[in-house]
């Protein structure tokens, strides 16, 4: 979809031809590394599922900072549904029990800069004072979040802690600045953006229309990522007036949640069952093991 090497797209089509919607996944690796090719194993359960799936390359730094990595995002949905445009929309009289939809989802890195998208998509519509979805790209129904990095300067203070802060690529990728980093936090930018933007209108019903159904699956043994990443980012969006975001916490540490949705686990089981039927509103769920201790 682009000129750069890193910007192309895996597509996994069901052998079958079933039509049941799509998942757009966005690999992580920390913003200066990753290729879509490590994560194949993640098509399995969708592809079982009868859901095609594209795995999203895009410019890592230092070739991209997070800016170009969310803009790359958005130039790969909309030459995935220009080349694919039976996929990206549900069949005419298709039963709503065999569409799940169109996903956008991301492991670490590759979750932030999902939730990025996601959220300047909510920024655009509501600047452009827009009351339809751009018809020229994906139109996402949920998201996906699997040990995201959800505010950039509460984690730039935690690698501080790790003493690793000048060796991620995050600092640089992200800016520099705290300002900088704020801005590329995805769950305050979107309650910024509500707090400035829409004062006397009902926000709630802008919220729920705007911003995808929203999963956020964190590992509660975690060292890279930690689990108050995503609680926080919840706990956001929920303010924001996000009707549908569930967290989910596991027993595991940062790889083990992919790991279990490209080899079979927990992750793959609780993606599949909330996709499938198991949604619920704004609730948090740990694991079994978890709770007993």
């Amino acid at each position: 979809y682009g000129k750069h090497k890193s910007q192309f797209v895996d597509m996994f089509l069901p052998s079958d031809g079933t039509r049941r919607g799509l998942v757009f996944f966005v690999h992580g690796g920390a913003w200066g590394s990753g290729m879509p090719w490590m994560y194949r194993l993640c098509a399995s359960p969708f592809l079982e599922a009868g859901l095609a799936v594209a795995i999203v390359g895009y410019r890592t730094y230092p070739d991209g900072n997070v800016q170009d990595q969310v803009d790359d995002l958005e130039s790969a949905a909309k030459a995935i549904a220009a080349k694919y445009p039976h996929l990206v929309q549900k069949l005419l009289g298709q039963n709503d029990n065999d569409w799940l939809g169109l996903t956008l989802m991301g492991h670490s890195s590759g979750a932030h800069i999902s939730m990025l998208m996601a959220v300047g998509r909510i920024e655009k519509r509501v600047e452009n004072n827009q009351d339809h979805h751009d018809t020229d790209t994906i139109s996402f129904d949920n998201f996906v979040g699997l040990s995201g990095v959800y505010s950039i300067s509460h984690h730039f203070d935690y690698e501080a802690g790790r003493g690793v802060e000048e060796l991620s690529p995050m600092k640089p990728a992200c800016g520099f600045t705290r300002d900088s980093f704020d801005h590329f936090s995805p769950a305050m930018r979107l309650k910024s953006l509500l707090y400035k933007k829409l004062q006397g209108r009902n926000v709630d019903e802008i919220v729920n229309e705007l911003m995808p159904d929203t999963l956020l699956i964190h590992g509660v043994h975690d060292a890279t990522v930690p689990f108050t990443s995503t609680s926080e980012a919840g706990n956001i969006l929920r303010s924001c007036g996000v009707r549908v975001c569930q967290e989910q916490y596991m027993t595991c540490g940062h790889p083990d949640v992919v790991m279990e949705l490209m080899l079979g686990g927990k992750t793959k089981e609780i993606v599949m069952n909330w996709l499938t039927n198991c949604r619920s509103s704004s609730t948090i769920i740990v694991d079994e093991l978890l709770s007993k201790l």
